[in-house]
């Protein structure tokens, strides 16, 4: 009887906690948000070059694989509804090995946190790489940050179905 209401107890203390995050997001509903901006992807290539040798004083040919980050503009487009949400990335932050995203490059966040002054969530592109992204509520700018990657700029709010101009 007494480990029944140890479980009972345990199970109302998530029940407590729920209403504190959905105040914390200040009666919010949907947002769509659409960032442009400048990043940093690493990104291969594969070069051919002569290389001096030194020694038998003649060119030598080298080839190889070599890897470097390059700089590119973009935008991306992200939707947050409570505590689901997802993202939609350029080409440029998508690595050649990655866990999926649909057909149009959108990857579901998690660990997504909508507080009074800013916005922070993640999302796995591999194995290897749960890229972190926070956007800033005050002033819009966003940076997300990966192994081999990161994009900052600034956000606007977009209103689904509402004219621009």
């Amino acid at each position: 009887m007494r480990y029944r209401m140890a479980i009972l107890i345990g199970l109302a203390v998530p029940a407590a906690t729920g209403p504190a995050i959905a105040q914390d997001r200040g009666g919010d509903g949907p947002i769509n948000l659409i960032c442009t901006g400048r990043g940093e992807a690493m990104k291969g290539s594969y070069s051919s070059t002569l290389e001096w040798d030194r020694y038998d004083h003649k060119y030598r040919p080298k080839s190889g694989y070599e890897t470097s980050m390059r700089g590119f503009e973009s935008a991306v487009t992200l939707q947050v509804d409570g505590q689901d949400g997802r993202i939609r990335l350029p080409e440029k932050l998508i690595p050649p090995l990655n866990s999926g995203g649909d057909h149009q490059h959108w990857w579901q966040l998690t660990d997504v946190i909508v507080g009074q002054n800013e916005i922070r969530a993640s999302y796995r592109l591999n194995g290897l790489n749960k890229p972190k992204l926070r956007i800033d509520r005050q002033t819009g700018e966003i940076s997300i940050k990966g192994t081999g990657q990161d994009f900052s700029g600034i956000c606007e709010k977009v209103d689904a179905g509402q004219r621009r101009f």
